[in-house]
C-alpha cells in the first residue's frame, strides 16, 4: 500500500491503526501528489523497485500540496499503464462536491478521516482486508 499524505500524525494514526490490527500490510509513505507520480513511474530514488515495490493499493489525501489529491486521481487514471491501481482517498474535507469529484476521478472508495483512533482502525481494517482479497494485475516497473 503506497500511504500519499502531507501530515505526518495521520501517516502515523494510519501505520499504528494497522499495526494494531496485526495486518501484514507492506507500506511505503510519500508527502505529496508529485512524490506519487515520482514513486508509480519509478523516479529517482524510487526506481529500486525492491526497495520501492509498485503498490497494489493507493491511499491517498485530498488536500496535499504540489498536487492534491484530485490531481493525482487524474493523472493515474489517464496513464495506460496504471489505470487499474485502485485508489481510496481518505480526506479531512466531509463535502459532497470534494466526494462526488473524486469518484469522478475514479476514486474506489472515499472516507472522512475519523478523530477517534478507534475507528480509524476499521475504516484501514476495512480498507486493507477488501483490497487483499481483490485480484489485480501485477505491476512491476510502474506507469510510464
Amino acid at each position: 500500500m503506497l500511504i500519499a499524505d502531507d501530515d505526518e500524525n495521520d501517516r502515523l494514526l494510519i501505520r499504528l491503526a494497522i499495526r494494531r490490527n496485526n495486518m501484514s500490510t507492506d507500506t511505503r509513505e510519500v508527502h505529496d501528489g508529485v512524490e506519487v507520480v515520482r514513486y508509480l513511474e519509478g523516479e529517482g530514488e524510487y526506481s529500486d523497485r525492491g526497495k520501492y515495490p509498485f503498490p497494489d493499493l493507493l491511499l491517498v489525501d485530498l488536500k496535499m500540496p504540489r498536487m492534491d489529491g484530485l490531481g493525482v486521481l487524474e493523472w493515474v487514471r489517464t496513464q495506460p499503464e496504471c489505470a487499474f491501481l485502485p485508489a481510496i482517498m481518505m480526506s479531512s474535507s466531509d463535502h459532497e462536491a470534494d466526494i462526488v469529484e473524486a469518484h469522478r476521478r475514479g476514486v474506489k472508495a472515499y472516507f472522512v478521516k475519523p478523530s477517534d483512533l478507534r475507528e480509524l482502525e476499521k475504516i484501514v481494517h476495512v480498507v486493507a482486508e477488501h483490497w487483499a482479497a481483490a485480484k489485480r494485475p501485477v505491476m512491476r516497473e510502474g506507469c510510464r
